[in-house]
């Protein structure tokens, strides 16, 4: 299994200043709840709920079936297509 410490960093220059806040809110709000912070908390740093929270995780955690690679930090960019549409 991939670790968050082996995620590929995002170029942030390459997102707009509104796609940079999501990000990092989102980022922080992951990192909270990895760390095992409560809903108090992370509603506190953030403005997310803990479900929230823990449905972007698993989001980063994914996996893409036809790669095998983990979505990481590229799954917290509003509106990052991880996984291809398939008909």
């Amino acid at each position: 299994m991939e670790k968050e410490n082996q995620w590929e960093e995002i170029d942030e220059s390459q997102l707009t200043i509104a796609q940079r806040c999501v990000y990092r809110n989102r980022r922080k709000a992951v990192e909270l709840y990895r760390n095992g912070c409560g809903a108090v908390e992370i509603f506190r740093a953030t403005g997310l709920k803990e479900t929230a929270a823990a449905r972007l995780w698993e989001r980063c955690r994914a996996k893409d079936p036809h790669t095998g690679q983990c979505g990481g930090y590229k799954a917290l960019v509003p509106k990052s297509k991880i996984k291809k549409f398939i008909r």
